[in-house]
């Protein structure tokens, strides 16, 4: 049977494909479980510096839940979590940054994905859009996602009305960073990588720890809490090299 996620070390970046193109890279329980393995074993290699993940084919990055999954299975929680909630809750809690290279239509879940990763890049025919209406259900995860992401109004078109965006009004509301030509989608998400392997991985890990941890903290509380993560994160290896390669006038070598 072929891999449902394809998994391919390039450098010091692991791509994660999902693997289903004959569904539109429909998320199954087979596939949730792939992800979200992958990425928690990320999370743990040294090695790696960036998470890439894609889709098979040009037209579609992910459909969303595979709504021909046994007993409405993606939609059940086991032991608390869902499938698909479990994926993007490895996604944020990635050590990693992981970058969406959006190679097609990204619908339902597909959009919670995008939401979840770090950075998002799409081909310039790249489709957004929330049809659960449409099925009888509504996008809950995907909408704790986004309401932190895009105006609350955007969202409830795209929720309420099944509404789709094209990747140019995807940027413009911030759900993704950039759009490239399909032709030039891997061009352009090398260019994201390098910069990435530029800086500190000790510091995005930790940027990305605390961003996190921020999110429902209240204004105060977060100056607080950014204060003791600073004054942490001003001792370590990565920090004194930093302020000794700007002294220096040289590119920094990273000790993480």
């Amino acid at each position: 049977m072929t891999d449902l996620l394809l998994q391919e070390r390039r450098d010091s970046t692991l791509w994660l494909t999902l693997n289903r193109p004959e569904v539109h890279n429909a998320l199954n329980a087979a596939l949730t479980h792939a992800l979200t393995v992958a990425l928690q074993e990320a999370s743990q290699d040294e090695a790696l510096r960036a998470v890439v993940l894609t889709g098979a084919g040009e037209r579609s990055f992910c459909a969303g839940a595979d709504l021909k999954e046994s007993a409405g299975g993606m939609f059940q929680s086991e032991n608390g979590a869902n499938p698909i909630a479990n994926v993007l809750r490895a996604i944020e809690s990635c050590g990693k940054p992981v970058v969406a290279r959006v190679n097609g239509a990204a619908l339902a879940g597909g959009v919670g994905l995008v939401a979840a990763c770090d950075l998002a890049i799409a081909a310039d025919h790249a489709k957004f859009g929330l049809p659960e209406v449409r099925v009888g259900l509504f996008p809950m995860m995907v909408a704790a996602l986004l309401l932190e992401r895009i105006p609350r109004r955007r969202l409830q078109a795209m929720a309420y009305l099944g509404e789709t965006l094209s990747a140019a009004e995807a940027a413009d509301c911030a759900l993704i960073d950039r759009v490239a030509p399909a032709a030039g989608l891997d061009t352009a998400t090398e260019e994201i990588l390098t910069i990435l392997k530029r800086n500190s991985p000790a510091a995005m890990r930790v940027g990305k720890a605390a961003l996190q941890a921020m999110g429902p903290l209240a204004p105060q509380d977060r100056l607080a809490f950014a204060e003791r993560q600073i004054a942490e994160l001003g001792k370590s290896e990565d920090a004194r090299e930093g302020r000794a390669a700007f002294a220096e006038k040289r590119r920094p070598r990273w000790m993480t």
